[in-house]
């Protein structure tokens, strides 16, 4: 059994049927799907002459800290398994095989958003950290002050304009940025989305926010994402949204990188204690792990790297479980091997062990857990299935010093 690549012609019809199922699509979206099927690298899994799987992956980039450029990246951007066809091994082989497809076409690194706890971690991903889902009054809000300019609405017709203030966002360790299309399907995969942003005097679209859905006159207004590049353009979005407070009763939004949003309001833990027995309009702060990443290319994620820590030399003895969902066509079969790894102002990693060099052993899932400062080297030990002396760990500590990752992007 092996992934077919998608032919629209003979695949469509039944893609949209599986999508629909699964309520993944209503009726009048076609057209958008055919779009995303289009733009991705899409295999289809077939089972007694009827597709039964879908799964789909985009390229993008992705942005360590200690790199000095963006490195290629590759989402798995849906992974879907008719009703009739689930059990059969689909959604692992063709997420393992678009892996493969990434991973020689030369994209380092790999992310998803995953359904449940445990599925992709065969696959070699490890959970990135908690993100947060902030629900809260806008008229507890403290700021106050004037918009730098007018906000002004914007529709699945500025999507564009919406892509590319979006991309030019301020970027965090461990964020990516995906193609194009992306953003036009979150623009009109539902009618109720639109979004309010803010231009300079070039009529330039500097920073928004999408709002995907208001239920009704009072909400909960639910805000998918925020772009801004400065601390004033997000001042700016915050007025904005403060100003519905005397209407709305609940926003929810993901917290931003970097910032405890508790800290920008009045009373917040007395505004959810009150708010607790509210249906639907209940004020909290939601945590959890909805992402994860993995290394496709260890020389090309470590290559390069300027580490500000003292340099630490070690083997690297790494085991990738996605092995066994490739058959012998893929030359890419997982990136586990030996290693020979210097973290240093010039990292380097390169296949093969250096006699005398302390020695790590561990699956690609925890080295990734590491690279990308997701954990502490150190604190590996107490979750992950990790071998290494703690003098290479606790020293490792002092040269890895990264913040912690956030895609930054709703996988």
């Amino acid at each position: 059994m092996r992934g077919i690549l998608y032919n629209k012609e003979k695949h469509f019809e039944k893609c949209i049927s599986i999508w629909t199922d699964v309520g993944w699509l209503m009726n009048g979206q076609e057209k958008l799907a055919n779009l995303w099927f289009d733009s991705a690298d899409a295999l289809v899994g077939e089972h007694i002459n009827d597709v039964v799987a879908l799964a789909l992956a985009h390229s993008g980039t992705f942005h360590h800290a200690a790199h000095s450029q963006d490195i290629s990246f590759c989402v798995i951007s849906a992974v879907t398994v008719a009703l009739h066809g689930r059990k059969l091994g689909f959604a692992g082989r063709l997420t393992a095989e678009l892996l493969a497809r990434g991973a020689e076409r030369g994209e380092a690194f790999a992310g998803l958003g995953m359904f449940e706890q445990g599925f992709y971690d065969r696959l070699g991903f490890a959970n990135y950290p908690y993100s947060r889902i902030v629900k809260f009054r806008p008229s507890k809000l403290k700021l106050s002050g004037s918009f730098s300019s007018d906000p002004i609405r914007l529709g699945k017709e500025n999507w564009q304009d919406i892509h590319q203030s979006r991309i030019n966002r301020f970027r965090n360790h461990g964020s990516v940025n995906l193609p194009a299309v992306i953003t036009q399907a979150d623009m009109e995969i539902n009618k109720k989305t639109f979004a309010i942003g803010f231009k300079n005097e070039n009529g330039e679209l500097t920073h928004h926010y999408v709002v995907r859905s208001v239920n009704g006159e009072h909400g909960p207004m639910n805000i998918i994402w925020m772009a801004f590049q400065t601390p004033d353009q997000f001042k700016d979005i915050l007025l904005s949204i403060k100003s519905y407070g005397d209407q709305i009763d609940i926003v929810s939004l993901p917290e931003p990188y970097g910032i405890q949003f508790q800290s920008l309001l009045r009373k917040p833990i007395s505004t959810n204690r009150q708010s607790a027995d509210s249906t639907g309009r209940k004020a909290e702060i939601r945590t959890g792990s909805w992402s994860q990443g993995r290394i496709l290319d260890v020389e090309k994620c470590i290559n390069g790297m300027n580490c500000i820590g003292e340099e630490c030399n070690f083997n690297l003895i790494l085991t990738d479980p996605i092995e066994k969902y490739l058959n012998s066509s893929f030359k890419w079969r997982g990136c586990g091997g030996e290693y020979t790894v210097k973290f240093s102002s010039q990292s380097k990693a390169q296949y093969g062990t250096t006699a005398g060099l302390p020695v790590m052993k561990c699956s690609v899932n925890t080295f990734s857990k590491l690279w990308t400062g997701t954990t502490k080297p150190s604190m590996l030990p107490f979750t992950e299935d990790i071998v290494a002396p703690s003098s290479l760990l606790e020293e490792l500590d002092k040269t890895l010093i990264l913040p912690e990752p956030s895609f930054d992007w709703d996988l």
